[in-house]
């Protein structure tokens, strides 16, 4: 096992199964006693939602990615060149790509038993997008390895300009406050009703940006408790480590007491021995002074 092996297995899985599995292959690295590669995949950081999905589309869908980054690369062309013509052709089929790729993304999610927010899709569109424009993006995507959502507004805006130029023969559509000539007029409404429609309008809005923002609070919530338990995750990996180092000095330290015991066992004996010595010594001394 290496780095890359284990971070493609990681961002292969779903998001919920990505730390119990990270630690065991901490473990499994550790045991085969690679403690820098231990230290790598335990810093592997868990993907968001809308990471997930793209990683996801990646695996699935290798030949519509090349073909979407692709695209991305033409765009870039264009872009330096300052070809309005081919920007607007490209920019045309590069919503047409997004849109069809975001929804293939958010399909094999459903298939996996995620339904994705509104936030998560549009997270998924913008990271595809940044992979148009950013070659560091475009290889995390390729490689599926996407952590966290990105962004790049470099290539315009993805919807039209509501002042852009009308293609020919078509006219372009009244603003917003404008009524066109041609319009046929329109039935006299009094003022109770204009003022009800007024208020459901607002209504509307109200209940649509209260339903955004609590997708944002949520993401947000989920997000943090992903950091939460990466940060516990890793202080339990730090503990496991530092429990294994203790053990380890244990051991040594066992050996060292019992090479200690053993050393000063011999130098007992040593002694005894030299005292032995002595006396036989001093004895043969007597013995010799007798004579």
């Amino acid at each position: 096992m290496d780095l890359e092996s284990a971070a493609a297995e990681l961002y292969g899985v779903d998001p919920d199964a990505f730390i119990p599995r990270r630690t065991e292959l901490v473990r499994a690295a550790r045991l085969a006693g690679d403690r820098s590669l231990a230290a790598a995949i335990g810093k592997l950081r868990k993907p968001t939602r809308s990471a997930w999905l793209v990683n996801l589309y990646a695996r699935s869908a290798a030949e519509e990615l090349a073909e979407l980054l692709e695209l991305g690369a033409a765009l870039r062309v264009a872009q330096e060149q300052l070809s309005a013509t081919e920007l607007r052709r490209l920019s045309t089929q590069r919503n047409a790509v997004l849109t069809a790729a975001s929804r293939r993304a958010v399909t094999l999610a459903e298939a996996r038993g995620y339904r994705a927010t509104e936030t998560v899709r549009q997270e998924v569109s913008q990271t595809l997008q940044a992979a148009l424009a950013e070659p560091a993006v475009a290889e995390q995507v390729r490689a599926g390895v996407v952590t966290e959502a990105h962004s790049y507004g470099g290539f315009g805006p993805l919807i039209p300009s509501p002042n852009a130029a009308a293609p020919p023969g078509v006219a372009p559509s009244p603003t917003a406050g404008e009524v066109s000539e041609s319009a046929p007029d329109e039935p006299p409404m009094d003022e109770l009703e204009r003022a009800r429609a007024r208020r459901a309008r607002e209504e509307q809005l109200r209940a649509e940006q209260a339903r955004t923002e609590a997708e944002h609070r949520l993401h947000a919530a989920e997000a943090a408790l992903d950091r939460a338990a990466d940060e516990a995750e890793e202080a339990a990996e730090q503990v496991a480590e530092l429990a294994d180092q203790i053990t380890a000095l244990k051991s040594q330290l066992s050996d060292i007491e019992q090479t200690k015991t053993l050393a000063e066992q011999r130098a007992a004996d040593t002694q005894a021995t030299v005292a032995e010595l002595q006396g036989q010594v001093r004895a043969a001394r007597e013995a010799y002074d007798a004579l």
